[in-house]
């Protein structure tokens, strides 16, 4: 019966007479191409290497092989056929000890984890280390019982596992044998499925210790391997109960309980298996090498039906006639006699498409290389070895100078090892030269614009760093302009705002404080000024009051002393109005001789 797997993609066959109509409809353009020059039949002499017949075979062969792929697709089966699967393993018991002293504490301190819940643990580690084996899950105080039966259900064994409580069963004690002796006549009976029991325990055997290692051999005997795994601290512990540790009704005294590993080790020991502690953490390790000593058998035999695939014959044939395609060419073969193989074109056009290859290798052997070294340093950048991440970028960009992942991962580099960066000097360098990667990166929006919009946020954060945020405001706008839903960028644009606007209101804080400065000082000024004009007036009020007192301090003149004064006053008068009078005549009488004379 032929049926396909995926026949909704039949569908896609559609495509095979599109192809044939834009055949038909590219040859009748050609038709009427060739009509402007003339009748066919007059033409076609002149077309001598154009072949027929070979077009519509090249069609063909594509059409079959475009048909074949949409049917490999579509993943055709031929029939049905059955097939089995065997699953090898073993049969595995495990035995909890449910008494009262698997509560107590698994350490030496009494309020350390019990041992009933140290021994879950353990037990739910080795069914999930159980693959293929069978398990079952018994019980066992004074008496044991069966909770699982041997099966390959390891959900129901972890639910049963779960649910264990000691305080649940009544019968109290500690009887190893009846528990070895249960999960012995738990195994089914076929002899030839490998077997091991699993005993865990703190292998306090109060009824009968020499049973217990009877039972242990009689195991041994049936080809049942018996391994023991020990819990709780060989240090004495009370038994804690739900009104104070648990009292011996005899003594009057608590009732400890601590692991006996001697009897634990002598039970293994005679059942063929190995004794381990479960807080040793290698315990799980060492049990299941010993279990791998067991023989497995086929215990499953699955059976189901498998369909006869068919895509890849669809697939060969696809590939063949495409092949075959290629090598037809839509001229006349002229066979070897008319072919020359070194003609001097055919040189050329060889030797260029030899150099193409080549060139095409070397190109993609230096991107390779490239981006290998882009990766390497991509692993070292996500360990924090920045130095040696920016190296690798480097010997990267020296293969490929245009490589702007290299280039913009180096950047980072810088602005990484800036962060840790002792030195300020140190520190300023390798933020320089990270804002110099991260600003050519900028510049190729067009190319590569989530890296350029990466880039340009670096920028503003840099920015940021320097508490440039006008700057940074400015950055994260352009990186928002390119990718306008980036939410990281958002919120940052958010804080360079708020640290912009916080920072322009302590500048007019500074300059209105500077103004109030000059302000003071100009009133200090004023008051000086005020203050030695007050001095001034001071000291001429002093100097007139000196002079007054002066004044008033010389003597008065006697009558005859003013008298003598006015008297010589007078004499002095008269003697220069003498000789002005004097003066005057000589010059009147001058003045009449030269008239005198000039008459």
């Amino acid at each position: 019966m032929f049926t396909f797997a995926y026949p909704a993609l039949l569908v896609l066959l559609v495509a095979v007479p599109v192809l044939v109509l834009l055949y038909l409809l590219a040859r009748y353009a050609r038709k009427k191409k060739l009509a402007k020059f003339g009748q066919y039949e007059s033409i076609k002499d002149l077309m001598p290497e154009v072949s027929k017949y070979k077009p519509p075979l090249k069609l063909a062969l594509e059409v079959a092989a475009l048909a074949c792929l949409v049917l490999a697709l579509c993943r055709p089966w031929g029939g049905v056929h059955s097939s089995k699967t065997d699953k090898e393993g073993i049969e595995v018991v495990i035995a909890v000890d449910v008494s009262n002293s698997m509560l107590a504490s698994s350490t030496a301190d009494n309020s350390g984890t019990s041992r009933m819940r140290a021994a879950k643990l353990v037990l739910e580690k080795l069914i999930n280390r159980l693959d293929n084996d069978r398990v079952g899950l018994i019980v066992y105080a004074e008496d044991a019982y069966t909770l699982i039966p041997v099966t390959s259900d390891y959900v129901s064994a972890k639910l049963f596992l779960n649910s264990i409580d000691p305080t649940q069963y009544d019968n109290q004690g500690t009887n190893i044998g009846a528990a070895i002796d249960r999960a012995v006549k738990s195994f089914t009976p076929d002899d030839n499925i490998g077997k091991s029991i699993v005993l865990i325990t703190d292998a306090e055997e109060l009824d009968d210790e020499v049973g217990a290692i009877d039972a242990a051999r009689q195991a041994k005997k049936n080809h049942i391997q018996l391994n023991v795994v020990g819990v709780g601290s060989p240090t004495p512990v009370r038994i804690p109960t739900k009104s104070g540790p648990m009292i011996n009704p005899e003594t009057g005294m608590p009732v400890e309980t601590a692991l006996d590993e001697n009897l634990a080790a002598k039970i293994a020991s005679a059942g063929d298996g190995i004794y381990v502690n479960a807080s040793n953490p290698d315990a799980l390790n060492e049990l299941e090498k010993q279990m791998d000593t067991v023989k497995k058998s086929a215990l499953e035999t699955n059976a189901y039906a498998v369909h006869d695939e068919l895509f890849t014959i669809f697939g060969w044939i696809a590939l063949v006639l495409l092949l075959i395609d290629v090598f037809i060419l839509d001229r006349k073969i002229r066979w070897l006699d008319k072919i020359t193989f070194f003609k001097k074109e055919t040189a050329v056009i060889l030797l260029i498409l030899v150099s193409a290859a080549g060139a095409f290798d070397a190109s993609a052997t230096t991107n390779r290389k490239e981006r290998r070294l882009v990766s390497q340093g991509n692993e070292l950048f996500r360990e924090g070895h920045y130095l040696e991440a920016g190296e690798k970028y480097q010997q990267a960009l020296k293969l490929e100078p245009e490589s702007k992942e290299a280039l913009y991962n180096l950047g980072l580099t810088y602005i990484r090892r800036a962060n840790a960066a002792q030195s300020d000097s140190l520190r300023q360098q390798l933020v320089k030269a990270g804002a110099e990667a991260m600003q050519a990166i900028a510049q190729v929006v067009k190319e590569k614009p989530n890296l350029a919009a990466d880039a340009i946020f670096n920028l503003g954060n840099i920015a940021f760093n320097s508490e440039d945020y006008a700057q940074a405001v400015q950055m994260y706008k352009q990186s928002l302009r390119i990718r306008p839903e980036d939410e990281k960028t958002r919120r940052n644009l958010r804080i360079a705002q708020k640290k912009l606007k916080n920072q322009d209101q302590d500048q007019d804080k500074n300059q209105d404080q500077d103004k109030d400065k000059n302000q003071d000082q100009d009133q200090n000024k004023d008051q000086d000024q005020n203050q030695d004009k007050n001095q001034d007036q001071n000291q001429d009020q002093q100097q007139n009051q000196n002079q007054n007192q002066q004044h008033q301090q010389q003597p008065d003149i006697t009558p005859q002393a003013a008298e003598q004064i006015l008297q010589a006053m007078e004499n002095k008068e008269n003697q220069t109005r003498a000789r002005v009078n004097k003066s005057n005549n000589g010059q009147e009488a001058s003045g009449r001789s030269k008239n005198t004379k000039r008459w």
